[in-house]
């Protein structure tokens, strides 16, 4: 079969299917590493449970302050190597099936984004697991951590998509609501002519995250709590308190205060288990842990990934025209 049909994808708009990948694969690629040590503040934040009910942290204040204080900002990007290599693919499988599906209608675009995350959670889902468990300081490289998930019960590929279906359950409205959020301010913001100016693409796209990263954040605790459960607390001995090795060793033992700090066992079966759970154990409040702070992570992290896959697209046509 041929592919030159791809090469006229978007004729209209003078962008290519190919062109489209590139973008998004570049977008996505600048949105997870700048927006990283903040995502490493959320994951400690999101796993706090049990041990702390009385407030919840919304605003990751306790987990920014132990970060801070007690590792190095190199700590802040523990794991960015998993994200990195994954989201590629993951972002130009996205993109491919947004540009596919978008149309000039609000509601068609917001269907087109939640489409469009099912070929990007498959690939992400597996790299968030183990980015999240390298965050919370489990395990010291990739491989590590990667055969002590194969050791789990169920196995390799059972831990990794434990929790796709809530992973799914959450992209799914999160990417509806924030792509058509970001189109209609568009829409109503762009001049007839005119290129809208990257100032009101990063503030459209900024607007759009934080609305749908608020509405969709009890989701994101229970995801982050399937995909970190089974894990237990490094047990450290005659650890001298000076050395830097040692000092970051000591932190992931001590601050990372999570439900899985005591046992290595599976906490939860499922999506339903874990939510009813949390909410047990910590009510409404649990459902929120990281909210606020993932919403500041998801404006800036939807306004870049926006933003620059506009730029890159809009450079493409630009280049076809000289």
């Amino acid at each position: 079969m041929s592919l030159d049909y791809l090469d006229e994808y978007d004729a209209s708009r003078g962008t290519s299917f190919w062109q489209h990948l590139v973008a998004g694969s570049v977008a996505g690629l600048a949105e997870h590493c700048l927006i990283f040590p903040l995502d490493t503040i959320k994951t400690h934040a999101q796993c706090v449970g049990t041990c702390s009910t009385k407030k919840a942290d919304i605003f990751c204040t306790r987990a920014a302050k132990n970060l801070i204080q007690d590792a190095t900002v190199l700590r802040l990007w523990r794991g960015v190597g998993a994200v990195t290599i994954a989201c590629i693919p993951a972002h130009a499988s996205y993109f491919g099936v947004f540009e596919s599906l978008r149309g000039t209608d609000v509601v068609r675009n917001g269907v087109a984004g939640s489409l469009a995350a099912v070929g990007h959670d498959v690939v992400m889902t597996p790299a968030d697991v183990v980015k999240q468990r390298l965050q919370l300081g489990h395990h010291n490289t990739f491989r590590d951590c990667v055969r002590a998930i194969s050791r789990e019960p169920g196995g390799l590929l059972a831990t990794l998509y434990r929790s796709f279906p809530t992973t799914l359950a959450m992209n799914a409205p999160y990417n509806c609501v924030s792509v058509a959020t970001n189109e209609a301010l568009k829409d109503r913001w762009r001049r007839p002519g005119k290129d809208l100016p990257i100032s009101t693409l990063l503030l459209s796209g900024g607007l759009a995250g934080a609305v749908a990263s608020f509405a969709t954040a009890p989701l994101d605790v229970v995801k982050t709590r399937l995909q970190t459960q089974g894990l237990a607390r490094p047990v450290l001995n005659n650890v001298h308190r000076w050395h830097r090795q040692h000092r970051r060793l000591a932190f992931a033992a001590h601050h990372t205060k999570h439900h899985l700090s005591t046992a290595s066992t599976i906490k939860y079966r499922g999506f339903l288990d874990a939510a009813t759970s949390i909410w047990r154990a910590e009510g409404l409040r649990g459902f929120f842990r990281g909210a606020a702070v993932r919403a500041l992570m998801q404006a800036p992290s939807v306004a870049i990934v926006w933003t620059t896959y506009e730029f890159m697209t809009a450079s493409f046509r630009n280049a076809s025209d000289l």
